[in-house]
């Protein structure tokens, strides 16, 4: 899975170079719909898993760098994991873009014991999203992602690919 994960980058970062040499300006849209998917790793438990995470932001005004808007996580990794948020995002530069998401994160754990009363809970989270969008087509974007959220028991980490629709 590591090597997966390096390889994936390595290629993202070969892409990235392509993609600058050949790289325009243009304004971008009020609102995006995007979706991001791959390998995770939960750091307390020390498993790896595959998450997927659905976004929406829409820009505050036609120029603005700033961006409301929710998500969606989820996370398969000892049991299931489930995210909802709401929070910000800032373009920092064309074609990255990061995002700071508080909210609620509904947990369901695998286990065999009957008589365990905390198999499914709920807690307060952390989600911060690192996108660079390597190709733009039209309305499309692709790129690369680093997802983190953080909950008291249970952060990971999520590198992967992104895929947005601007309008």
């Amino acid at each position: 899975m590591r090597i997966f994960i390096i390889l994936t980058y390595c290629l993202f970062c070969v892409l990235s170079i392509h993609a600058q040499e050949h790289e325009h300006t243009h304004e971008h849209a009020r609102n995006e719909i995007g979706i991001s998917g791959g390998p995770l790793y939960a750091s307390k438990h020390k498993e790896w898993g595959i998450g997927v995470h659905l976004h929406y932001f829409r820009t505050l005004s036609l120029h603005s760098k700033w961006s409301l808007g929710g998500s969606l996580e989820q996370a398969w990794v000892d049991g299931n994991h489930f995210n909802m948020s709401a929070g910000v995002k800032y373009q920092l530069l064309d074609k990255m873009s990061i995002a700071a998401l508080p909210g609620v994160t509904f947990f369901s754990h695998n286990t065999t014991d009957i008589h365990d009363t905390n198999k499914s809970q709920h807690l307060l989270a952390l989600h911060f999203e690192w996108v660079y969008d390597l190709f733009h087509w039209d309305n499309f974007h692709l790129g690369t992602v680093i997802d983190y959220s953080w909950t008291k028991t249970d952060p990971h980490i999520m590198a992967g690919v992104h895929a947005a629709f601007c309008f």
